[in-house]
């Protein structure tokens, strides 16, 4: 008896961590996103911005968490994607967004990129 319910355990340990990874697979990397939001957005979406891009502050706080669902649902008519090119894989646009996402305005955790 005691046997079998180790073995039922273990079956639940590995289940439970192959669901965790699936459903990890399909968010991005929130610190990664970070650093790409930093390196290729920041510079046109600031206060005081260089960039050619018609530039106004845009960073995570700037919207809630629907609103940055719905810019990136539509993503391919944004401005930037010409900018962004071949530069930008779709795992890393991923990670841009669960940036945005999670330092959304309604989040619990606001940012305020500067």
């Amino acid at each position: 008896m005691r046997k079998q319910t180790l073995m039922g355990i273990g079956v639940v340990v590995i289940l439970a961590s192959y669901i965790g990874i699936s459903v990890a697979a399909e968010m991005g990397n929130a610190r990664k996103g970070r650093f790409l939001f930093r390196q290729e957005c920041r510079t046109c979406h600031m206060e005081n911005p260089t960039g050619a891009v018609p530039a106004h502050y845009l960073g995570p706080d700037a919207k809630t968490q629907a609103e940055w669902k719905a810019v990136f649902d539509a993503y391919s008519e944004l401005p930037c994607v010409e900018h962004w090119g071949e530069k930008l894989s779709d795992q890393d646009r991923l990670d841009i967004f669960q940036y945005l996402y999670n330092g959304a305005l309604d989040s619990p955790t606001p940012e305020r990129c500067g």
